[in-house]
């Protein structure tokens, strides 16, 4: 018996997604249904802010909400699709109609590509991890923050350049080629995890070597004594 030819709105065109079903929700009510998501992340990050151990500066207060929101983006959205990620394409759920709507941007979440399946599952519980360890640290006012700042976003940025390089090395193959999913989705959704880590990284390296020329020139002090 041949193979039934499931009919989808993927590039390539001729890959094989023969569990695909259409989403219930459209582009409009999935936007919508992501950002309510995220605008509670930052409603509950504000909340946390307010009860801080320290008045906290508005960087800090940004860095907050945006590790915030991170843990919940890797945690809940790539933790779903890492566990899902095999009958992702026909699963009659909301987060699965938020992956097929990006999917757009990137066929390769719909078929079980072994480097998307991989690097997602290593964001969820890595990254994810890290940054609620991030934002504990700054409301903490604990030392951990600048360590767990720095390894989640040298994570985040590592793998967000992996991913679109490797699409990139493969003529966008997977990218519908349309301006809106290409530049909308595929450049502007993964731009916030290159330029923001990429400023982290650089806060987080100054900081721990103030912190190191401190310790430093503390312990010099006590030898001289």
């Amino acid at each position: 018996m041949a193979d039934i030819i499931v009919q989808h709105p993927y590039y390539p065109q001729d890959v094989p997604i023969p569990h695909y079903v259409v989403s219930k929700l459209d582009m409009g009510q999935a936007f919508l249904t992501l950002g309510s998501a995220i605008a509670a992340i930052m409603v509950v990050s504000g909340l946390l802010i307010g009860r801080a151990r320290n008045t906290l500066s508005c960087k800090d207060k940004f860095i907050v909400v945006w590790m915030l929101v991170c843990a919940g983006i890797h945690i809940v959205l790539e933790g779903y699709f890492s566990f899902n990620h095999g009958a992702l394409a026909g699963k009659d759920t909301i987060l699965a109609d938020l992956w097929r709507e990006y999917a757009h941007s990137d066929s390769r979440y719909l078929t079980s590509d072994p480097f998307t399946v991989i690097m997602e599952g290593i964001t969820a519980v890595f990254d994810g991890s890290f940054a609620v360890v991030a934002a504990y640290g700054i409301l903490a006012d604990s030392p951990i923050r600048h360590p767990a700042q720095l390894i989640t976003s040298l994570a985040q940025l590592y793998g967000d350049v992996l991913y679109m390089l490797t699409n990139y090395m493969e003529g966008f193959k997977y990218t519908n080629p349309h301006p809106m999913y290409f530049y909308g989705y595929f450049v502007l959704m993964n731009l916030p995890w290159i330029v923001i880590p990429v400023y982290l990284i650089i806060d987080s390296c100054r900081s721990i070597y103030r912190g190191m020329l401190i310790a430093q020139r503390a312990t010099s002090i006590k030898k001289a004594e």
